[in-house]
């Protein structure tokens, strides 16, 4: 089982690696990111798969966590007045395992029209499986520093994203999603599922298929959660929107907290490979 290791730049950014030097991910929480993120995100065989600060939304930063409204302050599209998720403290990183490591991240959500909203514990755990599969276990404590009211833009043609969100590399093409049912999609727009997995083809070698799913914990508020997700023309966004069919209120001092698996592969999981997968994170056996 591979071993990992990790570099630690204070007040910019965590690089995580195999023991060999082979890049994993990066977490990047620069004051001048208004959202930490993870970027970039690499598979064993060293595709970059995430994209960054894109140029049809430059608020895209490959995997993060955002609600667009709280309290009809957007948190979201960075176009001025916007809140943003501020450091409050250096993030920890420490080995858990030859094989795992964990990041805990005290942030503060604030905005000029609100101040601050939410203080948020995050946790972002990695590990390094067998037969090259890497995962990302991210929970997201929130408590509310006064009632909120946590919304989204109303789904119409587009709309109710939010959440934990990803978005792919312009380099992988030919994507589409794969359903717990086994069906193939373009899109999952407001349909609940206990996964949604985003299957490519990597620029450069039509053999370099990749693979990334995202599993949502059944602990979750709204479990099964609905999905905002869509793929083609270099726009491939995977976006676990818990509130996409409703807004939801929050009282002050309350807590709210959200579990995700993401997993990534170099190749294609099928519908039945990777329910086990996520049977192993919603049952708590793996």
């Amino acid at each position: 089982m591979d071993s990992l290791s990790f570099k630690h730049a204070p007040g910019n950014r965590i690089d995580i690696h195999l023991a060999d030097g082979s890049p994993i991910a990066s977490y990047l929480f620069d004051e001048k990111l208004p959202k930490p993120c993870i970027h970039p995100l690499c598979t064993p065989a060293g595709q970059v798969i995430t994209g960054f600060q894109m140029p049809d939304h430059v608020w895209h930063r490959g995997l993060w966590f955002a609600i667009k409204f709280v309290n009809q302050s957007n948190f979201w599209e960075e176009r001025p007045p916007f809140g943003i998720q501020k450091t409050e403290g250096e993030p920890r990183c420490e080995l858990t395992a030859p094989n795992s490591l964990r990041i805990d991240h005290p942030l503060e959500w604030t905005s000029q029209a609100t101040g601050p909203v939410i203080h948020e514990n995050r946790t972002i755990a990695f590990t390094a499986l067998p037969d090259d599969i890497r995962q990302i276990d991210w929970t997201t404590s929130i408590e509310a520093l006064r009632d909120l009211l946590l919304d989204r833009t109303p789904h119409t043609t587009w709309g109710g994203y939010g959440g934990l969100a990803f978005r792919a590399a312009r380099e992988v093409h030919g994507t589409s999603y794969l359903l717990p049912d086994g069906q193939t999609v373009p899109s999952i727009i407001g349909r609940p599922h206990p996964w949604a997995l985003l299957r490519g083809i990597v620029d450069g070698n039509q053999n370099a298929k990749v693979s990334l799913g995202m599993i949502e914990h059944p602990d979750n508020p709204r479990s099964p959660m609905p999905w905002y997700c869509r793929s083609g023309d270099g726009y491939d966004v995977m976006f676990a929107s818990f509130l996409f069919h409703e807004p939801m209120t929050l009282a002050k001092g309350r807590q709210l907290v959200l579990r995700h698996r993401v997993v990534f592969r170099d190749g294609w999981w099928e519908a039945d490979e990777f329910a086990g997968l996520s049977d192993a994170f919603r049952n708590g056996t793996g």
